[in-house]
């Protein structure tokens, strides 16, 4: 992706030099052996300077204060509008970096002829995870989209390349490709490819990992090692092509230091099956280093789309600009940049789609539009309905990142607030000077507070107007939801041991928890990070054979828990399919029978398998299990029902039969079997 293409010039600073001429006085008559003039030379030229503007926004749009931002060598923080500008020497491009604490660094290259203000957009970290010992093997989890992250022991060296041990930070943040999360892509999705050409991207996953011990040194994996990276897939299909389980994606990681995507044809993602995502699937790699690594494909699209800032009186005015690109399949690829006055044309866009518009002018003026790509585009641009500065605090004061959704009973809007707090605007049409606004806020995820992971949640009222502290109530959290889930999805009776660390460095336990389809359970409060490893109640039906199955995770202290079972032990073979037939006997005639299978056990009750009609005899039906079966406490019968009027049936354990297995049932109209008389 790249920033808005202008076609205008850059508007430069005029800088004029005023050249001093000075006059020499000679004392007395001539001298005919006087020096000669010393030679003054033509002075420097002065640079021609340009003024760069840029509005810092979290991601989902609320104005950031206090940003550093970096633009070459030079450095500023943004103002309460979440404004700063530069003045710097006129050239080609620029690197420009935006950091604050809790948020994922962006870094972008910034054209020289920008003559509008350039929205950066910032995403907060979503995971962090303190450990005790780097130096370990270890899966690490995120709560959101399934992420995690797995690495052998000695995996860590410092910045001079020695192996790293004892504590360390991880932060894992997984990027939302179907959300607004894709507003604050590094770069603006700005790359090079392997072949060393520059390209658009549309991704099918992101995730950033950063990993520093006790004294704040960033760690890196250590030469020939690897570490792997997974996340879930929302999607089906990226940019309208189908996935699937074996597919493969290109891999590119973020390089900070040019501002763009870089691809690494050495490393190849693929598409995996997943128990936590929506379609099933999954995203992995295994990767050599940590920075923000992308699962991509080229953007080459023959699209284009025409598009302008205007006031309400029709005057053309430049804009920074965002765009939100949903395509048919429900893929989403972002476009952030500038608009010059008079509009620009966007071009490597789909032929089909539905595009959100967010703009702003360098005075804070703002338009919002929703369009296809059916026509040219003009958003009008006015003063904000409402601004708030929201800030969210705990009961102590401190202030604390959260999520607010604002709503004036007919709109709502949802955004995220750094614990600094940040500045929020709307557009709202139903707002006026009367109107009342509510800040229900909590964090999206768990926090600390006195050494305790806590919920936080609060409610605020206010104006269109003014400033918004959000108090917050905070509730310990005591017991966590738990649950174990096989490969499919499906959950799966387990026996469930706890390690957590709590914050104090002591190590809480709990062992040998039985849990049928989820349990609510008791964990200290205090615990900054749970090691959960689970094993199946019994033996499975898989692939033809039983399996037992296991699954381990690390997590902060979250408020529900689910434990993918991905390792299995084969026990033996399973039944998959059975073969059925009746036959007459001594006192039956039957010319054909009707067949009914069920199913008995202790997590299932008592369910059909299968119903047959009509069935010749000395001919078989197949019987095909379903998956997820048990060797124990479940029972498969079968009954049969010839056309005249005889019976009979078959009670056998599951674990006891074999796959393929012919089952003949032999027909009678002895009263032991239901009382019933055959005809004579």
């Amino acid at each position: 992706m790249t920033t808005l293409q202008s076609k205008t010039q850059s508007c430069l600073k005029a800088c004029s030099v005023a050249l001093l001429a000075g006059s020499l006085f000679a004392c007395g008559g001539s001298n005919n052996n006087a020096a000669p003039d010393p030679v003054v030379p033509d002075p420097e030229p002065t640079p021609e300077t340009i003024d760069l503007s840029f509005m810092i926004q979290t991601h989902t749009g609320a104005r950031l204060s206090d940003v550093t931002v970096t633009l070459d060598e030079q450095s500023a923080q943004s103002d309460v509008s979440g404004r700063v500008e530069f003045s710097p020497e006129s050239q080609t491009s620029y690197r420009v970096r935006a950091e604050a604490d809790g948020f994922v660094p962006q870094v972008l290259r910034v054209s020289g002829e920008q003559d509008g203000i350039m929205p950066i957009r910032m995403v907060p970290v979503k995971q962090t995870l303190p450990v005790d010992d780097i130096e370990a093997a270890r899966t690490l989890s995120a709560v959101d989209l399934g992420a995690r992250v797995t690495f052998p022991a000695n995996a860590f060296v410092t910045p001079d390349g020695e192996t790293d041990s004892g504590e360390a930070t991880v932060q894992i943040t997984p990027w939302d490709i179907t959300s607004d999360e894709l507003n604050a892509m590094p770069a603006n999705g700005q790359a090079t490819d392997a072949g060393g050409e520059s390209v658009e991207l549309i991704s099918a996953g992101m995730i950033t990992v950063d990993v520093h011990n006790a004294e704040g040194d960033y760690l890196q994996i250590a030469p020939n090692t690897t570490a792997e990276i997974q996340m879930d897939l929302p999607v089906a299909s990226i940019n309208n092509e189908p996935l699937s389980i074996g597919s493969t994606i290109p891999m590119w990681h973020f390089d900070e230091d040019q501002g763009l995507w870089i691809e690494d044809d050495s490393i190849i993602g693929t598409v995996v099956a997943s128990a936590t995502s929506p379609v099933g699937l999954a995203v992995y790699a295994e990767v050599s280093h940590f920075s923000t690594w992308n699962w991509d494909f080229k953007f080459e699209n023959g699209g284009s789309i025409n598009v302008e800032c205007r006031l309400s009186d029709s005057t053309a005015i430049p804009c920074g600009i965002s765009a939100g690109v949903t395509l048919d399949d429900g893929s989403v690829f972002i476009r952030n940049g500038y608009l010059p006055e008079g509009g620009s044309t966007i071009i490597n866009m789909p032929n089909s789609a539905t595009i959100d518009w967010y703009a702003t002018s360098d005075t804070g003026l703002i338009g919002e539009k929703t369009t296809d790509m059916s026509a040219d585009v003009i958003i009008e641009l006015e003063n904000p309905s409402s601004e708030n500065v929201v800030r969210c605090e705990l009961p102590d004061g401190t202030g604390v990142g959260c999520e607010v959704t604002l709503t004036d009973g007919t709109e709502t809007l949802t955004q995220s607030v750094p614990a600094e707090g940040a500045t929020i605007v709307t557009g709202w049409d139903s707002l006026d000077e009367n109107s009342e606004l509510t800040w229900p806020a909590e964090p999206p995820f768990p926090i600390s507070v006195g050494g305790q992971q806590v919920i936080a949640e609060g409610t605020a009222t206010s104006g269109i107007t003014g400033n918004v502290d959000v108090a917050l109530a905070i509730t310990p959290i005591d017991e966590v939801e738990v649950q174990c889930l096989g490969e499919s999805g499906v959950s799966i009776p387990c026996t469930v041991d706890i390690t957590a660390t709590l914050s104090d460095g002591t190590v809480f336990t709990d062992t040998d928890i039985l849990i049928q389809d989820s349990l609510a359970v008791a964990v200290p409060a205090e615990a900054t990070l749970l090691q959960w490893t689970a094993e199946s109640n019994g033996a499975f039906s898989q692939n033809g054979q039983f399996v037992t199955m296991a699954g381990s995770m690390e997590t902060s202290l979250v408020s529900s828990v689910a434990v993918v079972l991905d390792e299995t032990v084969v026990q033996g073979p399973a039944a998959q399919s059975i073969e059925i037939s009746c036959i007459n006997g001594p006192d039956t005639s039957a010319t054909s029978c009707d067949i009914d299978a069920f199913l008995e056990g202790n997590r299932t009750g008592y369910v059909e398998l299968g119903e047959f009609e009509a069935v010749a005899l000395g001919d078989s039906v197949t019987l095909e299990f379903p998956e997820g079966m048990a060797d124990e406490n479940e029972w498969v019968q079968v009954r049969v029902t010839g056309d005249d009027g005889s019976t009979a049936y078959t009670f056998s354990q599951y674990g006891s039969l074999t796959d393929g297995e012919m089952i003949e049932l032999e027909l009678q109209c002895s009263d032991a079997v239901g009382g019933v008389s055959c005809p004579q």
